[in-house]
């Protein structure tokens, strides 16, 4: 959620109705300078590429844009996404690909997509509620800008039912349009506190572990769970570690508590990464 904490010192500060009238437009300035800034990037570094002979730069570019429709997240966090599976499979490091919050499914994709182009061979977990996200608790110091928000529930909204995609939904996306292999992809839903913990020995071993759930106890929910699977010199990657307050508190808590020595790699968005260290380094 963009400039999460202005929003709240402003909320408190102005009437509802003037917050709310001042929230709407600028939220679709907002949305609106995100969409030209996205095309016009993914346009000129398409073109760039192609006239300089960079056939990385523009394979990059190429899968991100096959995913665009289906994904909330920045360019910035795709891009992201993008080299930490790139990094992952170059290194060969063993595991499956595990995502936490999958909503409308792009960012599931573009990680499966590496992997079929790498023939990486790694299965995918993905566990989503499917129902949008859940009520946020008072760890996320957090409430919805406004009281009215928008009737499409796939919207990036950060709140309770929100940031949606159904189950039918995804299905649709990674085995019709993508053509992904069931034998491949798990979809598992439920809410992480009920789905987690009864698949991790499934599971097994994770090179690369994507949270987006947003709020403080769907982090720490599948921090706690699911860290331990993850290889040493595995990819943890948090998407709203420095959007969404509750998000950033719970990673920091879990790598203090476990005395992890860890550098957190921003991704100019909201989101960061981090390698697992080996046991030894803590």
């Amino acid at each position: 959620m963009p400039f999460a904490g202005p929003q709240q010192a402003l909320k408190k500060m102005l009437p509802r109705s003037w917050f709310a009238f001042i929230y709407k437009i600028a939220s679709a300035i907002y949305l609106a300078a995100w969409k030209i800034s996205d095309f016009l990037y993914y346009q000129v570094s398409s073109f760039f590429y192609l006239v300089t002979g960079n056939k990385k730069g523009l394979r990059r570019l190429q899968t991100i844009k096959q995913i665009l429709p289906y994904t909330m997240v920045g360019r910035t966090g795709l891009l992201a996404t993008y080299d930490v599976v790139q990094q992952a499979d170059k290194q060969a490091v063993k595991g499956c690909i595990v995502e936490c919050g999958v909503a409308r499914g792009g960012s599931s994709a573009l990680m499966a997509l590496i992997n079929r182009e790498n023939h990486s061979g790694r299965k995918s977990w993905l566990f989503d509620s499917f129902e949008g996200l859940p009520e946020q608790t008072a760890e996320d110091e957090y409430e919805a800008p406004v009281n009215k928000i928008p009737e499409d529930r796939s919207s990036p909204v950060v709140a309770k039912g929100y940031c949606l995609g159904t189950f039918e939904e995804v299905e649709d996306l990674l085995f019709n349009k993508m053509a992904f292999r069931r034998d491949d992809m798990f979809l598992v839903k439920g809410w992480f506190q009920d789905t987690l913990a009864p698949n991790k020995a499934k599971v097994g071993d994770i090179a690369i572990l994507r949270i987006d759930g947003d709020w403080y106890e769907s982090t720490k929910c599948c921090l706690e769970n699911l860290f331990d699977n993850v290889v040493p010199g595995g990819y943890i990657i948090i998407d709203d570690y420095t959007s969404v307050v509750g998000c950033k508190k719970a990673t920091d808590e879990f790598i203090s508590n476990r005395k992890l020595n860890v550098k957190l790699v921003l991704d100019k968005r909201g989101g960061c990464y981090f390698v697992k260290p080996p046991a030894s380094a803590g």
